[in-house]
């Protein structure tokens, strides 16, 4: 008898008419051999990174050596010098006149603009008998800049003279002592006088003045 095993399509086709399903066999375990790879250890990892790419930001605080000190402001004789920025600002003054001669008056007088009528015409004959006009003179009350010094009338007028009417030395943070002589402190010479409206009724005030300014005439 022949044998009957074929692998010929065609005739498989005669027999095996009926559609055939394939179904997976739980029961059967096919294993797959696959090349075990050796395990890197971390280090070696990190030394294969490639360091074209990026690494992430991280933040962190940044400490500075314990040698390095932070420079802070120089002292003298134990004192913190001030800074350049803690500088006081130039003070600025409502005056009547022009101050081209340079010669600052100062009254005080906390009820009027200058003085009474009386102290007012006074002080007409003063400016008059050293020659000097309304335009060569700064006229200041002090009684609205109470407190002000020497230092800042200096700074912003820069007198050459000036005549102090019921101003004390000591409001002005000078250091002298008044002996009816000028005073020069600097480069302004500075003439010391009682109140223009007790002035006028003092006769030996006025003359101790009258003797001091025929000297800066």
């Amino acid at each position: 008898m022949e044998n009957q095993l074929t692998n010929n399509a065609n005739a498989l086709r005669l027999f095996f008419t009926e559609e055939v399903f394939l179904v997976k066999d739980e029961s059967v375990e096919i294993s797959h051999h696959v090349a075990a790879e050796p395990v890197l250890e971390e280090a070696s990892v990190v030394s294969k990174v490639d360091t074209n790419v990026a690494a992430p930001l991280v933040h962190a605080e940044i400490s500075l050596p314990e040698d390095i000190e932070i420079p802070k402001n120089k002292t003298e004789n134990g004192e913190i010098l001030p800074n350049i920025a803690d500088s006081v600002t130039e003070k600025s003054f409502k005056f009547l006149g022009g101050n081209k001669k340079s010669v600052l008056i100062l009254v005080n007088d906390g009820t009027n603009d200058v003085s009474t009528e009386q102290g007012k015409e006074l002080l007409r004959k003063i400016v008059k008998a050293i020659d000097l006009g309304t335009a060569d003179f700064a006229l200041v009350n002090y009684a609205n800049y109470p407190g002000t010094t020497f230092a800042s009338f200096h700074q912003f007028f820069k007198p050459v003279i000036m005549l102090s009417f019921g101003v004390e030395i000591a409001d002005l943070q000078l250091e002298y002592e008044w002996q009816n002589e000028i005073i020069k402190h600097e480069t302004t010479r500075i003439i010391f006088a009682p109140n223009l409206h007790y002035l006028d009724g003092d006769l030996g005030a006025k003359k101790l003045l009258w003797a001091n300014l025929q000297k800066i005439k």
